[in-house]
């Protein structure tokens, strides 16, 4: 009887925390037998903890996640960096991503809907599956259909998984921001060298879509929200990604970001000023920082070409091969992986630098205006939020545009569909904006209901 009483009295919440406390206990016993067992250096210790650590801050953080794995590409060929893991870091990262958007849906976190226009990508995974069976190379046009299945498909779906909220946004484009940042740094080591500046993987392309991604954040997120002595305090920081960009010579990024800019003088008025400021300071600065005469020479290719084969340069070949490979197949296509193992030179000839011609010759025309569709419903999608001042996260929408705007011109210029992501990614984040948009208007809606029936209740009292 007394037992009873006394297993009565004892609560059942106590009880689960003793044996959590306990099975903690064990873990750590445990653990730190297998390091001691191993002879393992503190240093590796320290190393696996700030790792794990790591990991589960990203599984918490999912968005952040998300901003790192879309530029780890640029880091990853760095050796010293590649050895501090096992395996690859994107698919590490991506596995973290994944990992982390279970968690969000365990924690019920807000999940955006996708448009209905992104069936189309599922009728283009079903199109590429079935140019399997005519393409020259199976084994790598296998490859190329699970890449797009995993590594690529991650940042089209992900965003809705992962950015409902605007907090997870704001993270987001921070974390993105702070590791855009370190890249442009990394990069500044060559200046006073004789070879454009190249991120950590030896990327001059992707360089400067990191680096005119950054500025365009800055551009659209930050300087507005700020005074103009706040701006003009942010200019040393805007030096490093504008150091970069011109020094990686990436011709396509430089006309995205004047676009951009000019698109944000459109709406931010107060920001002209800004640019002349910016203007003046990078003329009278731009012979001493030290630039390779490398990068000044093929920007300068821009105004100097006579003709389109001088401005396209290398290019102009393997758009011209894509364009005969299109003309022979215009309707099915050569099959996936079919450019570059149609070519009488595999290894020069990999992709044609435009995405749309590199579906459209490899999938045929069909599936090259599926991709159409998708982007032109992103660009009308994008020019309506631009059009709605009056809904809460308007900032958000404007600076979705400049990059879907950046990522469309990268898209035209370099790339392949699975190694240019940030082109997919701002595809999707115009989509992403406009249901944040609808539920921020809800939030506020609601609230201003709310306080609608506050104001009754005491005018009835």
């Amino acid at each position: 009887m007394n037992a009873e009483r006394t297993f009565r009295a004892f609560p059942l919440n106590n009880f689960s925390a003793s044996v959590w406390q306990i099975a903690t206990l064990i873990t750590a016993i445990a653990v730190g037998f297998v390091f001691f067992s191993l002879e393992v250096a503190p240093t590796a210790i320290f190393a696996a903890t700030l790792g794990i650590a790591a990991a589960i801050a990203l599984i918490f953080y999912p968005e952040v996640a998300l901003a790192l794995y879309v530029v780890v590409g640029d880091v990853k060929g760095d050796d010293r960096i590649a050895s501090l893991l096992p395996v690859d870091f994107t698919i590490a990262l991506a596995a973290i991503l994944l990992i982390g958007v279970a968690v969000n849906l365990l924690r019920k976190k807000p999940v955006l809907s996708p448009p209905p226009v992104y069936f189309l990508y599922v009728v283009l995974v079903a199109i590429m599956a079935a140019s399997l069976t005519y393409t020259p190379a199976l084994g790598a046009g296998v490859e190329k259909l699970g890449r797009f299945l995993t590594f690529t498909a991650v940042v089209i779906v992900a965003p809705f998984f992962v950015l409902g909220t605007r907090r997870a946004m704001t993270r987001f484009l921070g974390g993105f921001c702070v590791a855009a940042f370190a890249i442009c740094a990394c990069s500044l080591t060559g200046l006073e060298g004789t070879e454009r500046l190249e991120s950590l993987s030896g990327n001059t392309i992707g360089l400067g879509h990191v680096a005119c991604a950054l500025l365009i954040v800055i551009w659209f997120g930050v300087l507005p929200q700020l005074s103009f002595r706040g701006r003009v305090l942010l200019y040393p920081l805007l030096a490093v990604p504008a150091i970069a960009l011109i020094g990686s010579g990436s011709r396509g990024s430089v006309i995205a970001l004047g676009l951009a800019l000019l698109l944000g003088i459109y709406f931010y008025r107060r920001l002209a000023l800004d640019l002349l400021c910016l203007a003046t300071l990078g003329l009278l600065a731009l012979p001493l920082a030290g630039l390779p005469r490398a990068s000044l020479d093929y920007l300068a290719t821009l105004t100097q070409s006579t003709n389109l084969e001088g401005l396209l340069s290398f290019r102009t070949a393997l758009l011209s091969y894509g364009w005969n490979l299109l003309q022979r197949h215009p309707l099915f296509g050569a099959g996936l992986a079919g450019y570059r193992y149609s070519s009488p030179n595999p290894g020069l000839y990999k992709w044609p630098h435009n995405i749309f011609l590199e579906v459209a010759c490899e999938i045929g025309i069909p599936a090259a205006m599926l991709v159409f569709a998708i982007f032109f419903s992103a660009i009308r999608e994008a020019f309506r939020q631009a059009m709605d001042r009056l809904t809460p996260g308007f900032a958000f929408s404007l600076l979705a545009a400049a990059l879907l705007l950046s990522g469309i011109i990268n898209g035209l210029n370099t790339g392949d569909i699975n190694s240019d992501r940030l082109t997919w990614l701002f595809v999707a984040l115009v989509f992403v904006v406009r249901g944040l948009r609808h539920n921020l208007h809800g939030d506020s809606s609601e609230h201003r209901s709310f306080q609608n029936v506050n104001h009754f209740s005491t005018a009835c009292e």
